[in-house]
């Protein structure tokens, strides 16, 4: 490598030598400084990625209420049988009120879907889908992975006999590809992650090598810690301990040898770190075995002949003393109306904002102010697991932001079997104009787009099935937007008799822990008012 690269890298400002080599003085460096350039030069430093990888995820969950009592004299209705309302529900039981859960789908989960053989809906503007999917294959349509660190989602898993294997969320296999001339000769070109980590790491600790052999960082470090030091790199970068030269290892892939300037200019850098830094940092992810609604299907065999499914709520009206919700039967349209002392509300917000309900205008303003998500997602079939048998790929995802997919990921279960459903799109609704598309053009646009990197992609397809959340009645959205804070504080409050329990009210809408968390929150505040008459 040319010196003038490594006095760049070892953080000195080159001078024009007209052929001749020059000494260059460099600052006094710490030890706290060698160790922040490793760590710009790496990606981010062990701290910092860290520090990212817990703001992503928010604050820790808190425990589940302790609440006792018994009280079979107060009725209790709950609307919604998504995760929420069936956590409602289910905690609700425990102290023995006499409760009921409505639920406009003919089956629970909320955003909790499995889609598999068999199943159907039908878009708000009129088209039809009918899943045809080979038996025993699915993908999840809308939550479809747990943190570790999400303690109440894993604690029911276990009370209810749920099942879990290991979701990967990344993997070293999986490819990075961007479309975009600015970012040098990589574009267009899917590069492994492993060929980046592999080659970054190993032009960069050679060079930081090379310039401590020439003498060129002039640090006050004693001569045992350059030794360490050097030792570290030379092991970290897979550099030849004789000559530090990088070669790189078998592991890394037969391919040649990437150009350290093209990496730094396709800026593909930016995904390696010192820890991972994906939705649970280093820790792992887990799945229910056989999907996402595996979860609200335990909680609908512990409730029981409490729910009623097909029932879609047209009013919810409140006096001093009751609450009183009408809802329609889907299958035979008969009206039905049932009164109870309290309401806990589970619907998402933007079905909320279009029921007639006895809210207080405070209430009404802080519901009509609350958003949601437009995500979407596509699963597809492959006649073939192309991405194991071809390319090595065992769970993970597509990095690209170029590509119009948004999130493309391949499954992690059922390795090593003929088919599987790869996750072929979650992003926006809207992007590319695909939610004013018909099904059909947007099956076309992923698998355009995804065949840039996985040219067998059509050759293997079989069938598809698309939940584009905004279009899917009952939801009109996916996950809430968190609301700020002066909002949540009204949310949070009892509204005459009626409570709000949804995830939407939280600061985790996105995730399943957040739909249990405003379940209890909701169940604990109800309560307490309960036992204090």
């Amino acid at each position: 490598m040319p010196a003038r690269r490594s006095r760049y890298i070892a953080g000195a400002a080159a001078q024009p030598n007209h052929g001749k080599e020059m000494r260059v003085d460099h600052p006094i460096l710490t030890r706290r400084q060698v160790l922040q350039r490793f760590g710009v030069l790496g990606g981010s430093s062990l701290m910092l990625s860290a520090m990212d990888a817990w703001d992503l995820m928010g604050q820790p969950s808190r425990p589940r209420p302790g609440l006792s009592g018994s009280r079979p004299d107060v009725r209790v209705v709950v609307l919604g049988g998504g995760l929420s309302g069936l956590v409602a529900g289910y905690e609700l039981g425990k102290l023995q009120y006499d409760y009921h859960v409505l639920e406009a789908r003919d089956w629970v989960g909320g955003l909790c879907w499995t889609v598999r053989r068999g199943d159907t809906h039908t878009e708000v503007d009129g088209e039809t889908q009918v899943c045809d999917f080979d038996g025993g294959l699915y993908f999840n349509a809308g939550a479809w992975r747990i943190p570790n660190r999400d303690r109440a989602v894993l604690d029911y898993c276990r009370e209810l006999g749920v099942a879990l294997e290991k979701f990967v969320d990344w993997s070293d296999a999986n490819y990075l590809y961007e479309e975009n001339e600015e970012l040098g000769p990589l574009s267009g070109k899917p590069i492994r992650l492993r060929e980046l980590k592999a080659d970054l790491w190993g032009s960069t600790t050679e060079l930081l090598v090379k310039a401590m052999d020439q003498g060129e960082i002039d640090v006050p470090l004693t001569t045992e810690d350059r030794e360490r030091l050097v030792e570290f790199l030379v092991r970290a970068g897979f550099l030849d301990s004789e000559d530090h030269v990088y070669r790189p290892p078998t592991q890394r892939g037969p391919d040649e040898r990437l150009d350290l300037s093209a990496l730094l200019q396709s800026r593909f850098g930016l995904r390696v770190r010192s820890l991972h830094s994906g939705v649970a940092g280093p820790d792992p992810l887990f799945q229910p075995v056989g999907g996402m609604q595996q979860i609200p299907y335990a909680f609908q065999r512990a409730i029981g002949h409490r729910i009623t499914l097909g029932a879609e709520v047209t009013s919810i009206r409140q006096s001093e003393d009751q609450v009183r919700v009408t809802y329609r039967d889907t299958r035979t349209g008969e009206q039905t109306r049932i009164s109870a002392d309290y309401c806990i509300c589970c619907l998402p917000m933007s079905v909320l904002q279009s029921l007639d309900v006895d809210f207080s205008a405070q209430m009404a303003e802080a519901v009509s102010n609350t958003g949601h998500s437009s995500s979407a997602k596509m699963g597809l079939q492959m006649g073939r697991r192309f991405w194991e048998e071809d390319d090595g790929i065992f769970g993970g995802h597509l990095w690209s932001r170029s590509l119009q997919l948004g999130e493309f990921s391949y499954p992690s279960n059922d390795y090593f079997t003929r088919k599987g459903v790869l996750l072929g799109y979650y992003g926006g609704g809207d992007q590319a104009g695909l939610s004013e598309q018909p099904i059909a053009a947007r099956v076309q646009h992923v698998l355009s787009q995804a065949g840039k990197v996985h040219p067998q992609i059509r050759e293997e397809f079989e069938s598809a099935y698309s939940v584009w959340w905004q279009k899917v009645p009952y939801s009109m959205g996916a996950y809430g937007r968190t609301p700020p804070e002066e909002l949540r504080e009204q949310l949070h409050r009892p509204d005459g008799r009626i409570y709000l329990g949804s995830a939407g009210t939280g600061d985790r809408p996105a995730w399943l822990e957040g739909a249990i968390q405003a379940a209890w929150r909701t169940v604990e505040s109800l309560h307490r008012r309960v036992e204090q008459g």
